[in-house]
C-alpha cells in the first residue's frame, strides 16, 4: 500500500498499479504459507502466474487414513490453484485543460472516492481497490 500512497498524486502511475506492473511486487507465498498451515498442509511449490496471478500447490502434513477411504492409508491429498488478483476500479486521466494538481475520480465497484493526497487516513485501502478469487483448483490424491 506504500506505493499506492506515494503514486496518489501521480495519476499516471495509477494504472501500473492497478494492472500489477509494479517493481519489487512479489508474489504473497508467505500468505500461502499461512494459508496452508491453518489447514495442515504445506505449501509444496508456489510462483507468479502472469501479471496478477500466484500459483500454489499444497500436500496434506497427514495421510488420507484407511478409515476415511480404504487402501489411502499412506496417501497424502495435493490440490493446486490460482490466486487471481483484479482490480475493483476504474478512472479517467484529467484532460489537458484540467489543473496541474486536481485528481480523476476513482469508481472502485459502487464507491466513488474523491482523492485527497493530503488525507491518507481516507485513501482507499487494498480491499477497497483489488478482489481475490480463484481461478482454477485441482485435486490429486497420491
Amino acid at each position: 500500500m506504500d506505493l499506492w500512497v506515494d503514486s496518489i498524486s501521480d495519476p499516471a502511475k495509477w494504472e501500473d498499479i492497478f494492472d500489477g506492473d509494479v517493481p519489487g511486487l512479489d508474489p504473497s507465498c508467505w500468505r500461502a504459507d499461512q494459508l496452508a498451515a491453518r489447514n495442515d498442509a504445506h505449501v509444496l511449490a508456489c510462483g507468479p502466474d502472469g501479471a496478477t496471478g500466484v500459483t500454489v500447490e499444497v500436500e496434506t502434513n497427514r495421510p488420507i487414513g484407511e478409515s476415511i477411504v480404504p487402501g489411502t492409508a499412506d496417501k497424502k491429498s495435493r490440490a493446486s490453484a490460482t490466486a487471481v488478483v483484479e482490480s475493483r476500479c476504474t478512472f479517467e486521466l484529467p484532460g489537458g485543460d484540467a489543473e496541474e494538481d486536481s485528481l480523476p475520480r476513482l469508481t472502485c465497484e459502487d464507491t466513488q472516492w474523491e482523492l485527497d493526497p493530503e488525507d491518507s487516513a481516507e485513501l482507499p485501502q487494498a480491499a477497497d481497490l483489488f478482489e481475490v478469487h480463484l481461478a482454477d483448483g485441482e485435486a490429486d490424491d497420491e
